[in-house]
């Protein structure tokens, strides 16, 4: 998973030089590499429509058997899952997918996606990066949430991503599909009290939870847990 480029989209130098107008945005692209099986990705950038639809477009010409082909997207909506099978030469849609490509993948969100080839599926997305004062509430008590960065980062969620105003009791599953090791969980759970050598010795295992870029992962608030804002101050220019 990769943010491959910063781009900085500025006017040309003519028209700088006559209006001084000129856009600050930095927009970019991101390749994540979704291996045979499940994973849970994430689109950290804005694009015109960050539906899966014009994300992941399944049309191509004459029905054949589109990009996403028999891809399915599962996408959580805080009691079940809402999920949607790339089939263009099936659906009769125009975007290729059975229910019309409208789950969305907005920077903060995560989804599964389920490959069902034998070789791994590279997803390319396009858009401008996030910045400023970014918020993702994280709803609780005792509920899950599919979540991500808002910005395309890698690292740890708190020391490097910002998440610090977590519950005792809270709990983060990190799912990985990275052949040859085998698929699944790692469990991340905050214990004030009792935790080990991570931020603020108050995460057990001891560390922070790592995502990479274009990574999603599950957030399960406490049983007492509150509702939180994630918040991150971010500027990349």
């Amino acid at each position: 998973m990769l943010l491959s480029a910063f781009l900085t989209a500025l006017g040309g130098a003519a028209a700088m030089a006559q209006t001084n107008v000129y856009s600050l945005n930095a927009v970019g692209y991101i390749n994540v590499t979704c291996a045979p099986g499940y994973s849970i990705i994430a689109d950290q950038l804005i694009a015109t429509n960050n539906s899966i639809g014009s994300l992941l477009n399944n049309v191509v010409p004459n029905s054949a058997p589109g990009p996403y082909e028999g891809v399915q997207v599962y996408s959580w909506n805080g009691s079940g899952f809402v999920f949607d099978t790339g089939d263009n030469q099936l659906s009769g849609t125009a975007t290729g997918w059975d229910n019309n490509g409208v789950i969305t993948m907005n920077p903060g969100q995560a989804v599964f996606i389920h490959n069902p080839r034998t070789t791994n599926l590279v997803v390319t997305f396009v858009g401008t990066v996030p910045q400023g004062s970014l918020t993702n509430t994280i709803t609780g008590p005792n509920h899950f949430s599919m979540l991500s960065s808002q910005v395309p980062q890698a690292g740890d969620l708190v020391t490097n991503l910002g998440l610090t105003n977590y519950n005792d009791g809270d709990q983060v599953y990190v799912y990985n599909n990275n052949p040859p090791a085998a698929a699944g969980y790692t469990l991340y759970g905050v214990d004030k009290v009792l935790g080990g050598a991570g931020y603020l010795g108050q995460w057990d295992p001891p560390g922070d939870p790592t995502v990479a870029v274009g990574q999603g992962f599950w957030y399960h608030t406490s049983g007492t847990g509150v509702t939180f804002n994630w918040v991150r101050n971010f500027n990349p220019l």
